[in-house]
């Protein structure tokens, strides 16, 4: 799927194609974030505004009491108009997601969404496999395909309070939500300097139980002094400040601790939470992040160095304090289809390190998540080509498998299935040959050979002038 950018920050004009791997490297400043948070706004919003836009559109045909229908080419068309058009819903909300203190730094900002009918008729396709359609309604749909026409089909018995008119409304929005879902994955996005925030969202979080405690030992007072501490605790989450995505991420670290629902049988891990328990084997030496029971009934993020010691997270090295929030998305929130945004991800890794997560992120795409990152790192993309492989034969993966650190065969990615690109003169530029299968990463070494050069000059000088 591809996404025009237009005069955002100080990119005039570019385009981005979104593949199940993206990666964007470039120099400090190049306007990679912005990139990113766009992605990421644009995702988290689209849905409520394509449905309002569509739902009055869409015409389903009756064809029994029980069943409804509407030809493919009608839908494929209704999206690609509806989406091929500037977001200007998203546009006027940018304030929310970067900082422009004069208000005037997007006035001009403009986005397009590019769909092509075969990604529609891609999504048409995977809603027809899951059979059943999520519904607005109380009552069970499903929807099946046949030709050029899909059918929608109640329950047998339908809720007759329900009026026909209404029922049909109401199906064509769950037939768009769920296409939608399928164009547009739920957003997860983790920004760059989590360390920072991980220690910031634990200054707030002891400032908010110093404040809950205060005021209740005084409450009975109903003093001035508890009235005020009463409006801190509310001015507490308003005061932040930051843009929405880093919001959105301190809003995750405080719901993790506090959810219910964090316990894991060992016996029934699925897919991606086996994958958080490699990330703390391969990746930071075997330490475990853990919840341990608070006072106040929610969870502490803790990390078990070994058996005789436990850190709390804000204490952590630098490299499990980055990685704990992917491991945490990994095991308590990762699912099929979703759009994993995040920002440098190699900070404070090892080189090696770096190598392993990226094939961390190529088992993740084959696992059905989407992955978008921005990065300095010439690892990444030296090792990109490694993984990128044309094979099919299962065998032969395997066996060139092991020369990965991970020994994971899934790690491996179709070329199709991946974008790379740099970030110059404020235009994103496409690293990917096709012709010979790979990404022409060594535009990236200029610097190292600068480097080369800046000796051997210095050298020179020190035989032309030094003392004789």
């Amino acid at each position: 799927m591809k996404i025009k950018f237009s005069n955002l920050g100080s990119i005039k004009e570019t385009e981005l194609d979104l593949r199940p791997l993206t990666v964007i490297i470039g120099p400090n400043n190049s306007n990679k974030t912005y990139i990113a948070y766009c992605v990421y706004g644009l995702w988290k919003q689209f849905i409520s505004t394509v449905s309002s836009k569509l739902m009055d559109s869409i015409d389903l045909k009756k064809e029994s009491v029980n069943k409804l229908s509407i030809k493919k080419e009608q839908l494929i068309n209704l999206f690609i108009e509806g989406h091929n058009r500037k977001i200007d819903d998203f546009r006027e909300n940018l304030d929310k997601y970067f900082q422009d203190s004069n208000g005037k730094l997007f006035v001009n900002t403009n986005f397009e969404i590019k769909l092509s009918e075969e990604k529609v008729r891609q999504a048409i396709e995977l809603i027809v496999e899951q059979e059943n359609l999520n519904s607005l309604l109380e009552e069970d749909l499903s929807i099946s395909s046949s030709g050029d026409t899909l059918y929608i089909s109640f329950a047998k018995n339908i809720d007759t309070s329900i009026s026909e008119e209404t029922r049909i409304k109401l199906t064509a929005i769950s037939l768009i939500i769920a296409l939608s879902e399928q164009l547009f994955p739920t957003p997860f996005i983790l920004p760059a300097e989590r360390n920072a925030f991980i220690i910031h969202y634990k200054m707030l979080a002891n400032r908010r139980f110093n404040l809950l405690r205060e005021n209740r030992r005084e409450l009975i007072r109903k003093s001035e002094d508890d009235i005020k501490r009463q409006f801190d605790i509310l001015r507490e989450q308003g005061d932040i400040s930051y843009p929405e995505p880093i919001e959105d991420f301190l809003e995750f670290l405080t719901n993790a601790e506090f959810n219910k629902n964090v316990k894991l049988n060992p016996a029934s891990k699925n897919e991606f939470q086996k994958l958080a328990d490699k990330i703390e084997y391969y990746i930071i030496n075997k330490n475990k992040v853990f919840y341990e029971p608070t006072v106040l009934e929610g969870k502490e993020i803790k990390v078990r160095v070994n058996k005789d010691l436990t850190i709390y997270l804000h204490n952590a090295s630098s490299s499990i304090k980055q990685l704990t929030p992917l491991l945490l998305y990994l095991r308590y929130r990762a699912k099929k289809n979703d759009l994993l945004i995040i920002d440098e991800p190699e900070m404070n890794l090892h080189p090696e390190s770096q190598t392993k997560l990226l094939e961390i992120f190529g088992i993740l795409v084959n696992l059905g998540i989407n992955v978008l990152i921005t990065t300095h790192s010439p690892y990444f993309m030296a090792h990109l080509n490694n993984l990128i492989n044309k094979n099919t034969d299962a065998k032969l993966l395997k066996k060139q498998a092991g020369s990965l650190y991970l020994k994971d065969s899934r790690a491996f990615l179709p070329l199709e299935q991946v974008s790379a690109y740099e970030m110059q003169d404020n235009k994103l530029v496409s690293l990917k040959d096709e012709e010979e299968n790979m990404i022409s990463w060594n535009t990236l070494s200029d610097t190292s050979f600068d480097i080369q050069r800046r000796y051997f000059e210095l050298d020179e000088i020190e035989e032309k002038y030094g003392k004789k």
